[in-house]
């Protein structure tokens, strides 16, 4: 059963979660390049940094969706807002140690409360209202989590690399307790609170945790979404990590230049996330799914067919067009499956793990023929999401059955 009038505070709760790991989510790469110095570490060392976030989405998915299962939707978020805090907790440790590894487990520990609370916060979201602005909701709470990476430069950077720019690993200490401390604030905080129950999305008290026959699987919308998911989301990794080498080849910059220019991306997102977050209430997200993918798919061919300044721009401005996808893909791959909601959102937040392998192909085309060239690998994605929005109509058939 939807609520078609929530109260404010379950959705405030879900909102600040989603900026609060958007925000933690780029602060890894806030610092890469000090710990690239302090640490003498290589290219593919320091690319363990990012790639464990999405390691974590590939692992962690399912045991997340037992999790919901087991405790139920309010006491899942908080125990996922705990494990994060607990995964920040551990740069303390690493920072007096100056030890990477160290380091590195406790960003897999915070991206295991995050999968956990992705895996909530989705498809709970999604009930908070009235259904068909359901995909505007889950968009509106990802404009959310993009005005949190947009800060995390500014603040974290401010904070942790000039306000301690004598001594960073003090300053690492101090702002991830201070981090910790509101994900923690946040477990007690959902503990206390009276949150709507999510019936759809959670399992009896007695019933065993076991898939069954079919499950989401038996949806071919589902099916197809989560190939579509998995594929996108190694798109977007690459244009979220791969793009300062990029300009640098295709415009000649020096890096500082190129790292300001691919920050564009993100500015395009948070634009792009509220906007959509409107448009979705007022028209078919499936056609703006579809056309939104197709015009980030030319311009990811513009730019490989350009040189300068037109290919350095193409790119910069797909942020705004790759904002709603996400969103979009999940809200329509988990529509009308009933009591396999939970099951579905657990294997769509997995598809993120499509961020950890797309990449390698990326690098390995870069590597023989040209980053230029390599771009197929972010074309074909999109395109494939694209004719995911525009026929998802016929994809899904008739309504799931109850």
């Amino acid at each position: 059963m939807n609520n078609t009038k929530p109260s404010f505070l379950p959705l405030f709760i879900v909102y600040i979660l989603f900026f609060m790991w958007g925000f933690i989510w780029n602060l890894f790469n806030v610092l890469a390049t000090f710990f690239q110095e302090s640490f003498d570490l290589s290219i593919m060392m320091l690319s363990l940094g990012t790639s464990l976030s999405f390691l974590a989405f590939f692992l962690m998915s399912y045991p997340a969706k037992l999790i919901i299962d087991k405790f139920g939707v309010q006491k899942s978020i908080a125990i996922g807002s705990a494990i994060t805090g607990a995964g920040l907790l551990i740069f303390y440790p690493a920072s007096i140690l100056m030890n990477y590894k160290i380091f590195l487990a406790g960003l897999f520990v915070v991206f295991t409360g995050v999968t956990i609370l992705q895996t909530v916060c989705n498809p709970y979201i999604g009930i908070l209202g009235k259904p068909q602005n359901r995909g505007a909701r889950i968009n509106f709470a990802q404009a959310m989590g993009a005005v949190g990476a947009a800060l995390t430069a500014p603040v974290g950077g401010w904070f942790i690399l000039k306000l301690y720019g004598d001594d960073v690993f003090e300053g690492i200490k101090i702002f991830y307790l201070i981090i910790a401390g509101v994900f923690f604030m946040l477990a007690l905080f959902v503990s206390l609170v009276e949150l709507p129950p999510a019936p759809s999305l959670e399992k009896q008290k007695n019933s065993t945790i076991k898939l069954k026959p079919g499950g989401a699987f038996k949806h071919r919308h589902f099916v197809i979404g989560f190939i579509i998911m998995f594929v996108y989301m190694g798109a977007e990794a690459i244009l979220y990590q791969l793009m300062t080498p990029y300009f640098k080849e295709v415009g000649q910059l020096g890096n500082a230049e190129a790292v300001k220019l691919s920050s564009i991306i993100f500015y395009g997102l948070m634009i792009g996330r509220l906007t959509g977050a409107w448009a979705m209430t007022r028209i078919d997200p499936s056609k703006i799914l579809g056309s939104f993918a197709l015009i980030a798919a030319l311009l990811v061919i513009t730019s490989m067919l350009s040189e300068g300044d037109v290919g350095i721009y193409a790119i910069t401005a797909i942020g705004f067009f790759i904002s709603i996808m996400f969103a979009s893909i999940f809200a329509l791959a988990t529509r009308d499956l009933g009591e396999d909601t939970n099951e579905a959102s657990s294997f769509i937040i997995m598809a993120i793990s499509g961020g950890f392998f797309i990449p390698l192909l990326f690098g390995v085309i870069a590597d023989n023929f040209s980053l230029q060239t390599s771009l197929l690998v972010v074309v074909i994605p999109l395109l494939a999401t694209s004719f995911y929005g525009f026929f998802f109509d016929r994809i899904k058939g008739k309504p799931a059955e109850a």
